[in-house]
């Protein structure tokens, strides 16, 4: 039995309790000082907001006042799952609290910068936590109600030594969540941060070229086009940033995209710009007070698109998510423009 201590009680590390509790481990969920609702209803024995069920007896449920140092010394591993927004403060807490060298595993996605150049939260958070032993990535196909409700889930988890990446995975396995390891953790970030933003764009392809006789209102043919359009583009923004190629075509890349496309917020900005609606309008409306985690990687990811003399040749598709979020406007994305 392992002591596991996650950090953010946000629906994905909520979920991360379930098979950390079914292994057996003592699980501690600490919440950020944004999750005051979710830990009220969780310390009194309820289910999280957004899960079906309450967590296991065996999880600990804290407020961020109520961590100590004492909690952090007593985990093997700690898990920030905060969103990219919540980067800041989980790095904060770790320095506060993380006093002895620790594994920290990451399920937040995003990019980052770094001497110019885009990078990925696993160059550049290791070097603000002192304590940081390794950086660990999680990545990968997981809708979190769904793990929370125990449906059979792959992920990946990645680190630059794959022995700790291992480590990790064991700790969390089950027969229900089945986990590949990777010492990639480089393109797994990478891919994390940029499934987000391309969803956006494959998923406005459901709503703009509808078809009334299918149950769900989608053609097919536009949206498989756009999706191995993202997945090509996807490939060479993993290699560019550090990562391998063939990262995006696993469960970090694809495999994630897929989910992601399947619902959630960077679904559901894409399917209002497919209905012409705009980003501004959509976040002011129906997704306000929203992290759409996929804007965030535009307006950084357009850093480095500006770099590529062919951007607009090769990479189509970002270029027109980065066009709708930057300027306000429709998406306009062009399917003359492949392969022509």
């Amino acid at each position: 039995m392992a002591t596991i201590l996650i950090l953010g009680a946000g629906v994905m590390g909520t979920a991360l309790c379930v098979p950390a509790a079914d292994n057996d481990h003592r699980v501690m969920l600490v919440g950020t000082p944004l999750d005051g609702e979710p830990i009220h209803h969780m310390k009194a024995g309820e289910a999280h907001p957004k899960l079906d069920r309450p967590l296991p007896e065996n999880v600990t449920i804290l407020a961020d006042h109520e961590m100590t140092p004492q909690h952090m010394a007593s985990a093997d591993l700690i898990i920030v799952g905060v969103s990219s927004p919540g980067i800041s403060w989980a790095i904060e807490r770790l320095n506060q609290t993380l006093l002895t060298p620790k594994p920290v595993a990451f399920v937040t996605k995003g990019l980052d910068r770094k001497d110019g150049r885009i990078v990925t939260y696993a160059q550049t958070v290791p070097g603000q936590v002192a304590n940081i032993a390794a950086f660990i990535g999680i990545g990968g196909p997981c809708i979190a109600r769904e793990l929370a409700d125990r449906y059979p889930t792959m992920s990946v988890y990645a680190s630059r030594d794959r022995q700790i990446a291992a480590f990790a995975a064991e700790l969390l396995q089950t027969p229900y969540y089945r986990l590949a390891v990777s010492d990639d953790v480089i393109g797994v970030e990478a891919c994390a941060a940029l499934k987000n933003f391309f969803a956006i764009g494959v998923s406005a392809m459901q709503t703009r070229y509808p078809d009334t006789t299918r149950a769900d209102g989608h053609s097919k043919n536009p949206t498989a086009a756009a999706f191995t359009q993202a997945a090509s583009e996807m490939a060479m923004l993993c290699e560019r940033i550090g990562g391998r190629c063939d990262t995006a075509f696993d469960l970090a890349g694809i495999g994630d995209l897929h989910v992601t496309v399947g619902g959630g917020r960077n679904s559901r900005l894409g399917h209002g710009l497919g209905r012409n609606q705009t980003v501004g309008g959509m976040m002011t409306s129906e997704l306000a007070g929203e992290t759409v985690e996929g804007i965030d990687t535009a307006r950084v990811l357009v850093e480095l698109l500006n770099t590529v003399p062919s951007a607009k040749t090769d990479f189509p598709l970002a270029c027109a998510i980065i066009a709708a979020v930057l300027d306000g406007g429709a998406l306009d994305f062009d399917f003359a423009t492949l392969f022509a």
